[in-house]
């Protein structure tokens, strides 16, 4: 069997990039099917933890043997990229941004291949949000200007709420599912694992006015914080984290500062992966274009809902 690496195209540790990368797997699924499933996709199981909750169709998750693979020749996904391959090779395909020319038709086509592994918890998903609205709201971009006709200013909090409030009124006596990432931190730079009921987070009143959840309705997150972990990139100290998961001191590193934070970012993609499914698996779903701003996760969303 042999391989296609896979990029790990708009990744980063606070902003995992899912929706973006997920374009790129699923040119790997086409070209693997295209070539008799002759080939498997291998990603980097740091970079692609959401492996870890979600079934991936001829996919293999390993860090050891992405990084073993070095110097292959390349599929520039920019260019024509859907023909026979030599299977005696392994190929990685680039990480070049975006992933489709003007007339691809293949991105979502094939998200519905990807499934929850724990069927427990899939079930628990379905029960909550059943009879539920989801809905998406995106952290605006840090932008002065902005082409979007729907344009909010990145400070402008009381517009915002304005307009996420109209649209929820558009659904009266419903009950919602909020999957979100605004805070008042620029995007990236908050919390791991936010508590959007507190009056710290500006999004807060809706869940006093209306009848919401989120995905701390579903999975617990309380015994992993506040927690203090040591810093990866200066061993020398510890990052202080309050019970969001957001840092709010550094300290010198003592050994009694246990390094858990890779519990914590699991927690916290296990997070995504119950926000994207909870929206899949809601009554109706409102993209984030009506909230706020366009997004790839929105997009998943709604290509997934029309193959279930």
């Amino acid at each position: 069997m042999s391989y296609f690496k896979l990029a790990n195209c708009g990744w980063n540790l606070k902003d995992t990039g899912f929706g973006n990368r997920i374009n790129i797997w699923e040119i790997a699924f086409e070209l693997t099917k295209y070539n008799n499933f002759k080939f498997t996709i291998l990603v980097d199981e740091d970079k692609w933890r959401e492996t870890k909750y979600l079934d991936f169709p001829h996919t293999k998750s390993s860090k050891h043997l992405y990084n073993n693979f070095k110097d292959l020749p390349e599929i520039d996904i920019r260019y024509e990229w859907l023909k026979e391959l030599d299977i005696s090779k392994d190929w990685y395909i680039n990480d070049a941004w975006p992933p489709y020319d003007g007339g691809s038709n293949h991105y979502g086509t094939l998200l519905h291949l990807i499934t929850l592994k724990d069927k427990t918890l899939e079930r628990k998903i379905k029960i909550l949000v059943g009879d539920r609205i989801g809905i998406h709201i995106r952290h605006w971009p840090v932008v002065d200007e902005d082409s979007k006709s729907n344009f909010i200013s990145r400070f402008d909090y009381k517009s915002k709420m304005k307009q996420v409030r109209k649209v929820m009124d558009n659904f009266p006596n419903s009950k919602f599912y909020i999957s979100t990432n605004v805070t008042y931190d620029e995007p990236t730079q908050g919390p791991y694992l936010p508590d959007f009921r507190k009056e710290s987070q500006w999004i807060s009143e809706i869940y006093r006015d209306y009848d919401v959840v989120d995905y701390r309705d579903i999975i617990s997150v309380g015994e992993l914080l506040p927690e203090t972990v040591r810093d990866p990139n200066n061993p020398s100290w510890s990052r202080v984290m309050d019970d969001e998961g957001k840092i709010i001191n550094i300290v010198s590193y003592e050994e009694k500062h246990e390094d858990i934070e890779h519990e914590i970012y699991d927690i916290k993609i296990k997070r995504d992966v119950v926000d994207l499914f909870s929206l899949i698996y809601s009554r109706k779903f409102v993209p984030s274009i009506k909230t706020g701003v366009d997004s790839t996760w929105s997009d998943f969303v709604s290509h997934y809902r029309k193959r279930i």
